[in-house]
This record gives C-alpha cells, sequence and structure tokens, in this order.
C-alpha cells in the first residue's frame, strides 16, 4: 500500500521534490528520522521519499490519542505506516517500545515538535527524540518538509491541491557527542531540521 497506492496519491496531490537521499548511504544502523510537522501528509511524503529498503522498515511514532483511539484506526494505521502508538505524557514508555525496534533493526520516524504547527512553522521540539537517541545510541537523520501544510493544513482531512511543489530534503546522519545532554541535543536536532528547511 506504501509503495502502490499511497505513494501514487502523494504524487497526485503534492507532487513532490526530494533532495538529500544519497545521504542515506552513510547509514551502517538504525536510526532515528526526525522531521517538522505541519501536515497528515507528512509521513507519506518521507516513507515515499526514502529508498524501498529504508521505508520497509521505518516504524513511525503516532499520537495514541488520535490514531489509536480505536481499534480500527489503531490497525489500520499500523498495518498502512507501520506505526506505534506514542502516548502524550508518557515518554518512557513509548521509548521503550521504540529503543525496541531500534534494537531489532528497525528505524523509527518521529515528529519533535509533538503536534502539527499549525500555519506550517517550526516549532519547539521536545526532548524524547534526543532522549532516545542517546539512550538508544544510535545517530538521527534531519528530514525538512516544505509545502505539505498548504495541501493538507491542520484541520483538513481532504488534500487541497493548488499546484504547491510539496519540497522533502533529507540531511545526513548526526551521532550525539560525547557529554551531550538530551536538551542540547534536542537542540541540534531543531537546527538541523530548520538548517535543511532554509535550504529548499
Amino acid at each position: 500500500m506504501q509503495r502502490s497506492f499511497l505513494r501514487l496519491c502523494v504524487q497526485a496531490c503534492a507532487r513532490p521534490l526530494v533532495d538529500g537521499v544519497g545521504h542515506l548511504g552513510k547509514l551502517d544502523g538504525p536510526a532515528v528520522f526526525v522531521a517538522n510537522h505541519s501536515s497528515h501528509l507528512d509521513t507519506p511524503l518521507i516513507l515515499g521519499a526514502l529508498p524501498r529498503h529504508l521505508a520497509r522498515r521505518v516504524a513511525v511514532g503516532a499520537a495514541a490519542d488520535y490514531f489509536f483511539a480505536s481499534p480500527l484506526t489503531g490497525a489500520a494505521t499500523a498495518l498502512v505506516f507501520n506505526a506505534f502508538p506514542v502516548q502524550r505524557g508518557a515518554a518512557r514508555q513509548w521509548r521503550g517500545d521504540a529503543e525496541l525496534l531500534l534494537g531489532q533493526g528497525w528505524h523509527v520516524l518521529l515528529y519533535p515538535e509533538g503536534t502539527r504547527s499549525p500555519d506550517g512553522s517550526l516549532g519547539p521540539f521536545k526532548t524524547g527524540a534526543a532522549r532516545l537517541c542517546l539512550e538508544a545510541g544510535v545517530p538521527f537523520v534531519p528530514v525538512a518538509l516544505r509545502g505539505a501544510h498548504a495541501v493538507i493544513p491542520r484541520g483538513s482531512r481532504l488534500p487541497r491541491p493548488d499546484g504547491t511543489r510539496v519540497r522533502v530534503r533529507v540531511g545526513s546522519p548526526l551521532h550525539p557527542v560525547a557529554g551531550e545532554t538530551p536538551h542540547m541535543l534536542r537542540g541540534r536536532m531543531r537546527s538541523e531540521v530548520e538548517r535543511l528547511l532554509s535550504a529548499v
């Protein structure tokens, strides 16, 4: 579904331009992908931009109170997006789940803003993704998306195609450094996503 129907839908409504995927050749193990978040289109855009061998091993952190609110929506979300629930206010629990996935060779996709931006701008990052990288000893891969908010803004369920070309830019994998605290790493994650945003 990801590589056929969903990807065709994304191509039709967003016509994404993808850059930087070549940086992923530097990955030699699991990583945490961190991206800005402004639209329900973000996850299919990222999964569609990644090489198939990576995309099929990406587990997506999805808000438990939204995507897993019922057994039906939870099952559909897990099936289509390889998603696992991220419970707000229960960071240790979801980080434990994510660390288990990383240990099994999965990559993890997280949105450190914690929610979709109401206007497409980059908001503050929470520390969960940074703590996960430090605890699991894995790198993070910054990803920037521009234009997705115009296609499916927050509060809308259906695309509003207006000719906007959505851009996806993938950065190089970056490892935590010695002595880096969760707050320091969180700041570096946000700076890298912001830098990529300014380049797309």
